[in-house]
Parts: structure tokens; sequence; C-alpha cells
């Protein structure tokens, strides 16, 4: 039979840290993704490969206004918005032909450019109906079962259970309806429910009457 004092020394010089291969089981449970958790819909249309984004886009649960180029991915499809008058003459500078052609600048009110025509090109109006946003590509499978779904939904019904009826029954009995002094009692209110939960906790019970039935 060993010794004990040569059993710890025979464990004395293995490591208490994890080996590599337990390190490496720690780093794939920690770079799995999350199961997904929602309608059975949107499981089965869900791509694991993309990203969250690009999944909301591919669905078409993104919003259809238009999104500005720096706050879009670059792999979605998404219709653009029109420059605003802060990039207003970079856009108007960017749009117009290099040539060596005379033209006119037009300017709003603020002098902000608005149009720049050229000497072969007839006047514009000075402020350019802004284009409509692509409608966005998606498919409406999924959507129109998430809508069906939302649409059919109901409130659940909350229960109240029944160490809480028979904790609620003796407090109406004590104190009828009178919810400040239910919430002032040291021996029965030992959760220290405040007035505006006990009466939501009665209400949804029945009512004092039904519990002093």
């Amino acid at each position: 039979m060993a010794n004990p004092r040569q059993r710890s020394k025979a464990k004395s010089h293995r490591s208490t840290k994890p080996s590599a291969n337990q390190k490496r089981r720690i780093h794939q449970k920690l770079r799995k993704a999350p199961p997904l958790k929602g309608p059975e819909a949107l499981q089965e249309a869900w791509d694991k490969k993309k990203t969250v984004f690009q999944n909301y886009a591919a669905l078409g649960l993104l919003p259809s206004i238009p999104v500005d180029k720096g706050a879009r991915s670059q792999r979605v499809k998404l219709p653009v918005a029109p420059p605003t008058d802060e990039d207003g003459d970079a856009a108007m500078a960017d749009a117009a032909p290099a040539t060596g052609s005379f033209g006119r600048i037009i300017r709003d009110a603020d002098g902000n450019i608005i149009d720049i025509v050229l000497d072969d090109e007839e006047e514009e109006p000075a402020e350019a109906e802004a284009a409509a946003p692509k409608p966005l590509n998606v498919e409406p499978a999924p959507l129109a079962q998430l809508e069906s779904l939302a649409a059919s939904a109901a409130p659940v019904v909350r229960h109240t259970s029944t160490a809480e009826r028979m904790w609620l029954v003796s407090s109406v009995q004590k104190h009828g309806d009178d919810y400040e002094a239910m919430a002032r009692d040291r021996k029965l209110n030992v959760w220290q429910k405040t007035p505006g939960e006990l009466k939501r906790m009665v209400r949804k019970a029945g009512g004092v009457a039904k519990l002093l039935a």
C-alpha cells in the first residue's frame, strides 16, 4: 500500500492548469454563437453566415427610410440617402463633368450650390426632386409569417399561485380593502409589498369579494 505522502509527491509535478485540448474546447465554446430564440419562421430563414444587419435586410425587417452611406453595410444593397446641405457642395462637385467648357453655378438663398448649368445644356429647375429610394429585394414569405404571428398574438393570462392566494385571503380577511394597513402589517406582509403591489395582486386574484367568498 502506497504512503499518502508519496502520493502527494507524485502528484506535485502535475499542473492544475487546463491542457491544450481543454483550452481548445473552451475557446470553441466561447466562439460558438448562442442559439437563436424566436419564431420558427425566423429560425428557418436566418442565415448563420450573415451578420445581424444582413439578415434583417434579407428578411425585410429594416426600416424603409434611406440609410446614410456611413451607417450601412457594404454587403447589403440599401437605398442611399440624398445628399444634405452640408455635403451638397462636394456632391455637386463630383457630379460635374471635368470638361474645359464654361458654365454657371446656381445657388440658393443660403449660398449652397444646388445646380451647375453648362453652356450646351438647358437650365433646369433650381430644386431637383429627390429620387425615390429603391425598394429592397426581400423575401416576403418569412415577413408575412411573422406579421401573421404578430397579428394573432394574445396577452398571456397570469394566474395567482396557491400559496399567494392563501396569503392574500388572510390579508384581506384581516384588513379588507385597506391596502395601506396591509403594507404596514409586519407579520403578514413579510415580503414588504407596497400598497400598489398589493392592490394589483388582489385585482389579479379576482378582487376582494372573490377572495372573501
